[in-house]
């Protein structure tokens, strides 16, 4: 594949990257789409065949490549001339792909982009240009178990009561577990106590509030949850240990996220999905992380308008309706109705979501903020590890 990057200048209202228009190819058209292996590769699959039926001329390879892959993969192997001509990623990694100058902008983006989320929109931009085409949407929420807790509760202060009677050492049971090292999770009592990452609208680096009041604040509400509610070390509270503490029925309350709600199905678990629960003081529901997989295409593809055409596709509501059917992830349009109970408790919480900012320094938040909450929830002092944290990410260029 040849990169077909041909020009790029600064404008006077716009810093945009400035690409060729793509031409169509008149003859037999070859292309290659990366997309993760699972459910995934069901519905890939099941697209190229329905697009073959209206483009003949078009042949469309698949190869299974994980969504967190992809950018690595591109970056090696798109300058050597084997990479796809489409491929599918974490919204988060559209920063570093601009940067290398790896993908293409939508063409007709306003138009395209009319049926869709408005967090799918801003998911899908990197400084008020369009490059992603969004698949799925998801969050992370609070599971329940219905056998358990019939009805779900909706404040942090009603599950640390609960937890009173229900939680017992010995027998390893606790009212509530999230993966409390992650900082994807943390997430939810830094931007629920007042502090977004990076600002209001996640693009502002000098911004990035680790050491604000609000951060500790929330963090520190997160310190004393351990003796509340979930009393073990932060290396213990893996995620494989709370799926499997809900499975068991030893947890009656995990937050995780969409991804998991096939495998709980298969489990036969009876359990419901609610927007997470609601911080001292406050009435609506904790704010969590949101993430968008997208299809992008390769700004080293051969057939750049025929690649926009079969990321258009996939993206149609018709398409985004049976990836849906096969996936359970959820289509980020408005012209599509969910009406599974469990989804739309992952919908609702959408609603109180951030998307996880696509400026370059996400990278650096994961490195040190997961060192920092672990270290947070072992007991040291919040404001140091918050303003260490800070100095880290103010060093990073």
């Amino acid at each position: 594949m040849k990169r077909i990057v041909v020009s790029a200048f600064f404008a006077v209202l716009s810093s945009a990257l400035i690409f060729a228009a793509p031409k169509k190819s008149t003859g037999k058209v070859e292309l290659k789409i990366w997309e993760s292996s699972g459910s995934e590769s069901v519905f890939i699959q099941t697209a190229i065949r329905e697009y073959k039926k209206i483009n003949p001329r078009v042949r469309i390879t698949y190869e299974p490549v994980e969504n967190t892959d992809a950018r690595n993969k591109i970056e090696l192997d798109g300058p050597a001339g084997v990479g796809a001509d489409i491929f599918v990623a974490p919204h988060d990694h559209i920063g570093a792909l601009i940067a290398g100058q790896h993908i293409l902008p939508v063409e007709d983006a306003e138009e395209y982009m009319k049926d869709f989320y408005p967090l799918a929109k801003k998911a899908a931009s990197y400084d008020g240009v369009v490059y992603g085409y969004p698949l799925g949407a998801e969050t992370y929420a609070l599971f329940y178990n219905k056998d358990i807790l019939p009805e779900p509760f909706t404040h942090w202060d009603d599950i640390i009561k609960y937890a009173k009677n229900w939680n017992n050492k010995v027998e390893n049971r606790y009212a509530i577990a999230w993966p409390v090292n992650d900082p994807y999770y943390a997430y939810m009592f830094i931007d629920s106590f007042g502090s977004p990452l990076f600002g209001p609208n996640g693009t502002d680096p000098k911004q990035h509030n680790l050491n604000s009041k609000g951060a500790i604040a929330g963090l520190t509400y997160m310190q004393n949850l351990r003796r509340l509610v979930l009393n073990i070390p932060a290396a213990d509270a893996s995620r494989d240990f709370c799926h499997g503490s809900f499975e068991e029925g030893k947890t009656p309350m995990i937050i995780t996220g969409s991804w998991k709600i096939n495998e709980f199905k298969k489990s036969k678990l009876n359990f419901g999905v609610t927007t997470l629960p609601s911080f001292p003081g406050q009435k609506t529901p904790g704010i969590s992380f949101s993430g968008v997989r997208l299809a992008f295409v390769s700004s080293y593809t051969n057939y750049p308008e025929e690649a926009m055409e079969f990321a258009k596709f996939i993206t149609s509501k018709e398409m985004l309706q049976k990836r849906f059917e096969m996936t359970d992830q959820i289509p980020p349009r408005n012209d599509i109705q969910i009406e599974n109970p469990l989804t739309q408790g992952i919908v609702n919480q959408l609603k109180y979501s951030k998307p996880m900012p696509t400026i370059t320094q996400l990278g650096t938040y994961w490195q040190i903020m997961g060192p920092a909450v672990s270290g947070i929830w072992e007991g040291d002092d919040v404001a140091k590890t918050l303003d260490i944290a800070a100095r880290q990410m103010e060093a990073v260029k």
